[in-house]
């Protein structure tokens, strides 16, 4: 290097060898006669000299900016970094690491790194630190660090021993993961409880189709065996009596027109079971009017007060829902058929999950403690002879809101009337 640095002196000696030795020789050496050999020497020295300040200045250079990028990388890394002392005190400290703790970073040097971490989490801390200077190895731990204003957040440190004493460590801010793990806990126990709802709902529908096996054998085989019966009578009395005959033969016709009744209403329970669904915005109040257009013929030569008070919108099927509002005040209707002036009105009410609709009448009523029986296949409470049906249309209500997640009741006072109600969520989930 040193001839390097000579080869160049003399080059650039030459390319001066018409200045004058006052010009070549510093200013500090003295003016004396000097031999020529001499004076060849110091300007070769001052030439050296000069080119080693100029690769001097060029390596401060360099190192300024290796500084400044390593003081930009550490100040602005995407985690907090905290140099300790021995006794867990802020030595230096990131500018990541001040704004997590929401301080300067000159007011965190000197003070112990326990001092922003939240008292559940000191020991936790502690251990740490005194597990990093034991083991020299890099240790990871989880606590909540607590800045000034009292708010704490939860980290990871990722600690590691430095210098003789001290000790170097990261500190990654976890609060989008903890809030990101407890909303997959939150999910998990909320799929838990659908499962457990969706298999209580499946359950429900398996005893409930038993029931519908059961009851469709009793009250379908009886009007056969009447067919069955009376036929065989007519064979014997066509030629006796064509008066009976005529009574057997209006005895089978109102069977198997009940026959057909029951076959009907299974199809309906069987679609509404089984029908495809569709969610869409729904307006009770337009699907309250166009089942009105539906009931009117039943309310012919009747004194009725059919109204509604201001309804919702809905998630729902609207084919679905309308057969819902048609059961519904075609129950009504039949129940108030009594009444000198037939009132039945259908309001609702709103809770931060569910719309709850009310069809209210003035009817005969029923008596409350067999109310679980109101919506059940083929149930009826009162006698067919005074009020004719299948006993399935509140069951068509009651599968169709099962199915979106629903709930239907009643409750009533024998001749005092009756309430309906239908509980319809406000993000239905269709069940198949």
């Amino acid at each position: 290097m040193n001839d390097q640095k000579n080869e160049q002196a003399q080059r650039k000696l030459r390319e001066q060898a018409e200045l004058k030795l006052e010009d070549a020789v510093p200013e500090v050496l003295p003016l004396v006669e000097t031999p020529e050999a001499l004076r060849h020497e110091l300007s070769v020295r001052q030439i050296e000299l000069e080119l080693q300040n100029e690769e001097l200045q060029r390596t401060v250079q360099k190192l300024q900016e290796a500084h400044e990028k390593y003081v930009g990388l550490y100040d602005f890394a995407p985690v907090g970094y905290f140099t300790l002392d021995g006794n867990g005190a802020i030595v230096q400290a990131n500018l990541r690491a001040s704004r997590m703790l929401g301080a300067e970073g000159s007011r965190l040097l000197g003070r112990r790194l326990a001092q922003f971490t939240a008292p559940d989490s000191r020991t936790t801390l502690a251990h740490l630190l005194a597990r990093l200077h034991a083991s020299q190895e890099e240790l990871v731990a989880e606590l909540r660090l607590q800045r000034g204003d009292g708010s704490t957040f939860p980290v990871r440190l990722e600690g590691q021993a430095y210098a003789p004493a001290g000790s170097l460590v990261a500190v990654t801010d976890i609060t989008t993961e903890k809030a990101a793990q407890e909303d997959l806990l939150r999910l998990n126990e909320t799929l838990e409880a659908r499962v457990a709802e969706r298999t209580a709902k499946i359950r429900e529908l398996s005893t409930e189709l038993r029931i519908v096996a059961v009851a469709v054998a009793e009250d379908l085989m009886a009007p056969l065996r009447r067919v069955a019966s009376f036929g065989e009578l007519l064979k014997r009395d066509v030629v006796k009596d064509s008066e009976a005959s005529l009574k057997h033969l209006e005895l089978i016709s109102r069977s198997v027109g009940q026959m057909e009744e029951l076959t009907t209403a299974l199809l309906e329970y069987t679609r509404a079971s089984h029908g495809r669904l569709r969610l869409t915005p729904l307006d009770l109040n337009r699907v309250f009017s166009e089942v009105l257009k539906d009931l009117r013929p039943q309310m012919e030569g009747r004194k009725v007060s059919l109204t509604s008070g201001l309804l919702p919108t809905v998630q729902g099927d609207s084919n679905a829902m309308q057969q819902v509002f048609l059961e519904m005040l075609r129950n009504a209707l039949k129940f108030t058929a009594t009444r000198e002036e037939a009132q039945i009105h259908v309001r609702a009410e709103e809770t931060e999950a569910e719309f709850i609709l009310r069809f209210e009448d003035n009817g005969v009523g029923f008596n409350n403690r067999h109310k679980d029986k109101l919506f059940q296949v083929f149930k009826r409470l009162h006698p067919e002879s005074a009020f004719p049906g299948t006993g399935m249309g509140l069951a068509v209500v009651r599968r169709i809101c099962t199915r979106f997640g629903g709930r239907v009741w009643g409750e009533g006072r024998v001749n005092e009337g009756a309430t309906l109600f239908l509980a319809w969520p406000k993000q239905p989930h269709v069940l198949d």
